[in-house]
């Protein structure tokens, strides 16, 4: 009892701390597309800090996904780290040109993998083996625009993309839960 208990409690944890890191990050791009255009959904002072809370809960999210063997959670999340890391002007990281390089291929490479291992499972619903496949599109489009010469409002709507996808992934559990809920709720209405 205590055993499942606390494996429960490692599953909400891991689940929350990635939807928090998730969202985290889908809106750091998008403040780096709107950046783009000239404007800011947050302010300067405050993206470090927000920098900082995504890395903790990503981390978090990481170490329990390879905890509760979880591994398309602890990829997502690990690629979010990755994310947020090269990000270099919110965590104030200074990357060798290598690594910042390496990252920039690897980052949504492992969301490409995330998706893979969400389709792998037929089982899941329709809507996220979609979203799966999405992100796979949308990160190896992320990677294309990374290194072949476009515009860079292309790479951004592509990053942007992805992040989105992978906060709506990390979504399953609730639309799991909204499915059981609908579900039960259906059988027990009078039908007549």
């Amino acid at each position: 009892m205590t055993t499942s208990r606390s494996s429960h409690s490692a599953n909400t944890l891991t689940a929350s701390a990635l939807i928090f890191s998730t969202a985290g990050a889908a809106f750091l791009s998008i403040d780096n597309l709107l950046e783009f255009v000239d404007t800011h959904a947050i302010g300067t002072a405050s993206v470090p800090m927000v920098a900082w809370f995504i890395l903790f809960a990503g981390s978090v999210a990481a170490l329990g996904g390879m905890r509760t063997r979880d591994f398309t959670r602890a990829l997502v999340a690990i690629a979010i780290v990755g994310f947020v890391a090269t990000r270099s002007p919110a965590t104030s990281l200074h990357l060798s040109l290598p690594i910042a390089i390496a990252l920039q291929a690897l980052v949504p490479l492992t969301f490409a993998a995330a998706g893979a291992s969400v389709l792998r499972r037929p089982r899941d619903l329709v809507i996220v083996q979609v979203l799966a496949a999405l992100l796979m599109g949308l990160a190896l489009a992320w990677t294309a625009t990374a290194f072949i010469p476009v515009a860079l409002g292309a790479f951004l709507i592509a990053q942007a993309g992805t992040l989105l996808v992978a906060l709506s992934l990390s979504l399953r559990p609730v639309l799991r839960l909204s499915r059981d809920v609908a579900r039960d709720l259906w059988s027990s209405a009078d039908v007549g």
